[in-house]
């Protein structure tokens, strides 16, 4: 065998071992990815039996507590918003939520993710390996690096969403929320601004509002609240807007809580403004469900 076909040979194998490695070890994180409790891993590992469900971005994070709406309603509560996700991502993640567990009872959607233009989307790849949803998402926008990681499967776990998978191995990720207060450089009068959707979130909202009417799952779309020195100049104008597009009521509690202490920064709530903001939706009796608990 001459030295450039036994290079050749050594090469071939030396590939081999490479990839065997890679998707062994990518198999075992794949395990601890799915052991967590963050709330995509929660997705996947399935068995979950939330009531009430809640998506959106991270306004979604911060203005629904899941905790807070089991003290005040009884109902079980899972978050599954996260920074950044916009509906096309959002309608993704709810699909493979109801194919590997119970449907919910209701769904809350905040209704200002329209405004995101979906920077998750670069992260999703940690979870393209278990749903072919997110497989194509990711390879949407990164059909090179997407490729590559049928090959490397140790490549997908390389990003923020698998550390944050393993920050909450041994906790509930359900209490992340904001806890401290809006800054004092951030309390003066804000210039006026307006909510501007992405021309792709809106159809994406309203399929998968469609999607849970068909199923028989109530739908809440919410506008959550922003501070009242930065409050939209269009809210209503943009509620109605979807309100016609999605065929549900858009809910518009941008200014419900006036109490700029229960922010953490102009547009996200505090855990304070969260629980008083459900206590405005349980007075209001939106978080109400419309048909009886199923017997079993």
């Amino acid at each position: 065998m001459s030295d450039a076909r036994r290079a050749v040979v050594w090469l071939m194998v030396l590939a081999a071992v490479v990839v065997a490695g890679d998707h062994l070890a990518a198999a075992v994180f794949r395990q601890v990815l799915l052991r967590s409790q963050c709330r995509f891993s929660r997705i996947y590992r399935g068995g979950n039996d939330a009531d009430i469900v809640i998506i959106g971005d991270s306004r979604g994070v911060h203005s629904f507590y899941a905790p807070a709406i089991r003290e005040l309603t009884g109902w079980r509560a899972l978050n599954l918003s996260y920074n950044s996700m916009s509906p096309p991502i959002a309608e993704a993640v709810l699909l493979d939520y109801l194919d590997h567990n119970r449907a919910p009872r209701m769904v809350v959607i905040e209704a200002t993710s329209v405004i995101t233009s979906g920077a998750l989307t670069s992260e999703l790849r940690t979870y393209a390996g278990l749903s072919p949803r997110m497989y194509d998402l990711y390879a949407a926008d990164h059909r090179v690096a997407a490729a590559a990681s049928r090959v490397f499967w140790l490549f997908p776990l390389n990003s923020e969403l698998f550390l944050a998978a393993l920050h909450y191995m041994r906790h509930d990720d359900q209490d992340w929320i904001f806890r401290q207060s809006i800054p004092a450089a951030l309390r003066g009068p804000q210039p006026g601004w307006r909510l501007e959707p992405f021309a792709e979130n809106v159809p994406a909202l309203a399929r998968m509002v469609r999607l849970l009417r068909a199923r028989g799952i109530e739908v809440r779309v919410i506008i959550a609240p922003y501070a009242p020195n930065k409050l939209p100049l269009n809210a209503g104008e943009v509620a109605g807007l979807l309100e016609r597009q999605i065929g549900v009521p858009v809910l518009n509690y941008v200014d419900s809580v006036r109490d700029i202490d229960g922010f953490a920064d102009t547009v996200h709530l505090n855990e304070r403004g969260s629980r008083e903001l459900l206590g405005i939706l349980v007075r209001d009796g939106v978080l109400g469900m419309a048909r009886p608990a199923a017997r079993f």
